[in-house]
Protein backbone atom coordinates (compact mmCIF):
# COMPACT_ATOMS: atom_id res chain seq x y z
CA UNK A 1 0.00 0.00 0.00
CA UNK A 2 1.42 3.37 -1.01
CA UNK A 3 1.78 5.79 1.91
CA UNK A 4 -0.11 9.09 1.66
CA UNK A 5 2.31 10.92 3.95
CA UNK A 6 6.09 10.87 3.84
CA UNK A 7 8.68 9.81 6.36
CA UNK A 8 9.98 13.41 6.36
CA UNK A 9 6.49 14.70 7.26
CA UNK A 10 6.58 12.70 10.48
CA UNK A 11 10.31 13.11 11.22
CA UNK A 12 10.19 16.91 10.95
CA UNK A 13 7.29 17.12 13.42
CA UNK A 14 9.14 14.94 15.92
CA UNK A 15 12.38 16.91 15.77
CA UNK A 16 14.60 14.24 14.20
CA UNK A 17 17.74 15.56 12.56
CA UNK A 18 18.22 14.94 8.85
CA UNK A 19 19.46 12.99 7.09
CA UNK A 20 17.71 10.28 9.05
CA UNK A 21 19.59 7.22 10.30
CA UNK A 22 18.50 4.03 8.52
CA UNK A 23 16.94 2.53 11.66
CA UNK A 24 14.94 5.70 12.39
CA UNK A 25 13.67 5.82 8.80
CA UNK A 26 12.64 2.15 9.00
CA UNK A 27 10.75 2.74 12.28
CA UNK A 28 8.92 5.76 10.88
CA UNK A 29 7.95 3.76 7.77
CA UNK A 30 6.56 1.06 10.07
CA UNK A 31 4.46 3.46 12.14
CA UNK A 32 3.08 5.14 9.01
CA UNK A 33 2.10 1.72 7.67
CA UNK A 34 0.42 0.80 10.98
CA UNK A 35 -1.54 4.05 11.13
CA UNK A 36 -2.54 3.86 7.47
CA UNK A 37 -3.73 0.25 7.85
CA UNK A 38 -5.92 1.34 10.77
CA UNK A 39 -7.37 4.21 8.74
CA UNK A 40 -8.08 2.02 5.70
CA UNK A 41 -9.81 -0.55 7.92
CA UNK A 42 -11.96 2.18 9.48
CA UNK A 43 -12.92 3.76 6.14
CA UNK A 44 -13.39 0.44 4.33
CA UNK A 45 -11.75 1.82 1.21
CA UNK A 46 -8.32 2.54 -0.30
CA UNK A 47 -6.86 5.99 0.25
CA UNK A 48 -5.83 6.45 -3.39
CA UNK A 49 -7.89 6.22 -6.60
CA UNK A 50 -8.32 2.73 -8.07
CA UNK A 51 -9.16 1.56 -11.58
CA UNK A 52 -12.28 -0.63 -11.85
CA UNK A 53 -13.88 -2.58 -14.70
CA UNK A 54 -17.51 -3.63 -14.51
CA UNK A 55 -19.54 -5.60 -17.04
CA UNK A 56 -23.31 -5.60 -17.38
CA UNK A 57 -23.55 -1.94 -16.46
CA UNK A 58 -26.79 -0.14 -17.29
CA UNK A 59 -26.84 3.44 -18.51
CA UNK A 60 -29.64 5.92 -18.47
CA UNK A 61 -30.38 9.62 -18.12
CA UNK A 62 -29.32 9.40 -14.47
CA UNK A 63 -25.93 8.01 -15.51
CA UNK A 64 -23.93 4.82 -15.19
CA UNK A 65 -24.91 2.44 -12.38
CA UNK A 66 -21.48 1.74 -10.87
CA UNK A 67 -20.36 0.02 -7.68
CA UNK A 68 -17.46 2.29 -6.69
CA UNK A 69 -17.30 5.99 -6.09
CA UNK A 70 -16.80 8.82 -6.17
CA UNK A 71 -16.10 8.39 -9.87
CA UNK A 72 -13.16 10.45 -11.05
CA UNK A 73 -13.40 9.64 -14.73
CA UNK A 74 -14.87 7.04 -17.08
CA UNK A 75 -12.01 5.68 -19.16
CA UNK A 76 -14.09 3.63 -21.60
CA UNK A 77 -17.57 2.20 -22.15
CA UNK A 78 -18.03 -0.74 -24.53
CA UNK A 79 -21.39 -2.21 -25.53
CA UNK A 80 -21.66 -5.79 -24.23
CA UNK A 81 -21.95 -8.36 -27.04
CA UNK A 82 -24.28 -10.74 -25.19
CA UNK A 83 -27.13 -8.72 -23.70
CA UNK A 84 -29.89 -10.41 -21.76
CA UNK A 85 -32.40 -12.30 -23.96
CA UNK A 86 -35.78 -10.81 -24.83
CA UNK A 87 -37.12 -8.17 -27.16
CA UNK A 88 -37.02 -5.43 -24.51
CA UNK A 89 -33.60 -6.23 -23.10
CA UNK A 90 -31.79 -3.11 -21.86
CA UNK A 91 -28.34 -2.76 -23.42
CA UNK A 92 -25.47 -3.18 -20.99
CA UNK A 93 -21.89 -2.02 -21.14
CA UNK A 94 -18.46 -2.90 -19.85
CA UNK A 95 -17.23 0.26 -18.18
CA UNK A 96 -13.64 0.94 -17.17
CA UNK A 97 -13.30 3.85 -14.77
CA UNK A 98 -11.19 5.48 -12.10
CA UNK A 99 -12.85 6.00 -8.71
CA UNK A 100 -12.06 6.74 -5.12
CA UNK A 101 -10.44 9.43 -3.07
CA UNK A 102 -6.99 10.96 -3.39
CA UNK A 103 -5.92 11.25 0.23
CA UNK A 104 -2.34 12.06 -0.75
CA UNK A 105 -2.96 15.44 -2.38
CA UNK A 106 -6.63 16.44 -2.61
CA UNK A 107 -7.18 19.54 -0.43
CA UNK A 108 -10.46 18.22 1.01
CA UNK A 109 -8.72 15.09 2.35
CA UNK A 110 -6.28 17.06 4.56
CA UNK A 111 -7.99 15.75 7.75
CA UNK A 112 -6.96 12.21 6.77
CA UNK A 113 -3.31 13.25 6.47
CA UNK A 114 -3.52 15.14 9.76
CA UNK A 115 -4.90 12.07 11.53
CA UNK A 116 -2.12 9.89 10.09
CA UNK A 117 0.72 12.27 10.99
CA UNK A 118 -0.58 12.79 14.53
CA UNK A 119 -1.19 9.08 15.13
CA UNK A 120 2.20 8.08 13.73
CA UNK A 121 3.94 10.68 15.92
CA UNK A 122 2.58 9.11 19.11
CA UNK A 123 3.47 5.51 18.20
CA UNK A 124 5.56 3.69 20.87
CA UNK A 125 8.26 2.91 18.29
CA UNK A 126 9.07 6.63 18.18
CA UNK A 127 9.22 7.23 21.94
CA UNK A 128 12.86 8.33 21.55
CA UNK A 129 11.95 11.21 19.25
CA UNK A 130 13.58 14.47 20.35
CA UNK A 131 10.25 16.23 20.87
CA UNK A 132 8.90 13.33 22.96
CA UNK A 133 11.82 13.16 25.39
CA UNK A 134 11.87 14.94 28.70
CA UNK A 135 14.43 17.75 28.63
CA UNK A 136 17.28 17.57 31.16
CA UNK A 137 17.69 20.83 33.07
CA UNK A 138 20.70 19.76 35.21
CA UNK A 139 22.88 16.80 36.13
CA UNK A 140 25.45 16.26 38.89
CA UNK A 141 29.13 16.14 37.98
CA UNK A 142 29.30 12.44 38.68
CA UNK A 143 26.15 11.86 36.67
CA UNK A 144 24.42 10.32 39.66
CA UNK A 145 21.40 12.59 39.65
CA UNK A 146 19.37 14.19 36.90
CA UNK A 147 16.61 16.74 37.06
CA UNK A 148 14.20 17.43 34.25
CA UNK A 149 12.62 20.58 32.93
CA UNK A 150 9.12 20.41 34.36
CA UNK A 151 7.86 23.20 32.11
CA UNK A 152 7.45 20.61 29.36
CA UNK A 153 7.27 17.19 30.95
CA UNK A 154 6.61 15.47 28.65
CA UNK A 155 6.68 17.89 25.71
CA UNK A 156 3.25 18.53 24.30
CA UNK A 157 2.57 16.90 20.93
CA UNK A 158 -0.49 17.31 18.77
CA UNK A 159 -2.92 14.59 19.80
CA UNK A 160 -4.63 12.76 16.94
CA UNK A 161 -8.12 13.96 16.16
CA UNK A 162 -10.83 11.45 17.00
CA UNK A 163 -11.09 8.78 14.31
CA UNK A 164 -14.75 9.76 13.88
CA UNK A 165 -13.56 12.97 12.20
CA UNK A 166 -12.72 10.83 9.17
CA UNK A 167 -16.21 9.31 8.89
CA UNK A 168 -17.26 11.47 5.94
CA UNK A 169 -14.95 9.29 3.79
CA UNK A 170 -16.31 5.95 5.05
CA UNK A 171 -17.67 3.69 2.35
CA UNK A 172 -21.37 3.05 2.82
CA UNK A 173 -21.92 0.39 0.16
CA UNK A 174 -24.30 2.32 -2.05
CA UNK A 175 -24.37 2.22 -5.82
CA UNK A 176 -23.08 5.37 -7.46
CA UNK A 177 -24.15 7.21 -10.57
CA UNK A 178 -21.85 8.87 -13.07
CA UNK A 179 -23.21 10.80 -16.05
CA UNK A 180 -22.45 8.95 -19.29
CA UNK A 181 -19.50 10.18 -21.31
CA UNK A 182 -20.50 12.25 -24.31
CA UNK A 183 -21.55 11.36 -26.90
CA UNK A 184 -24.22 9.08 -25.46
CA UNK A 185 -23.10 5.42 -25.76
CA UNK A 186 -24.62 3.63 -28.76
CA UNK A 187 -27.88 1.79 -28.15
CA UNK A 188 -28.84 3.97 -25.19
CA UNK A 189 -32.65 4.07 -25.46
CA UNK A 190 -34.04 3.02 -22.08
CA UNK A 191 -33.92 4.90 -18.79
CA UNK A 192 -31.59 3.57 -16.12
CA UNK A 193 -32.84 2.03 -12.91
CA UNK A 194 -33.60 4.52 -10.12
CA UNK A 195 -31.31 4.61 -7.12
CA UNK A 196 -30.27 6.52 -4.08
CA UNK A 197 -27.20 8.05 -5.68
CA UNK A 198 -23.90 8.85 -4.01
CA UNK A 199 -23.98 11.04 -0.91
Amino acid sequence: MEPIITVDDVARRLGYETPLAADVRARIETVIEDAQDALVAHLGRPLLPQEHTESGVHAGPEGWELNHGPVITVLSATLDTNPLPGPYATPTYTVRYLAGIDARSAPDTAPLRLWLRSTAGLHPLLADAPLRKRRISSASVEGQSVSYDTSAEPPVLLAPPDLATTDRWRLRGRRVYQPPVRPTPPGLTNRGLPGAGWP
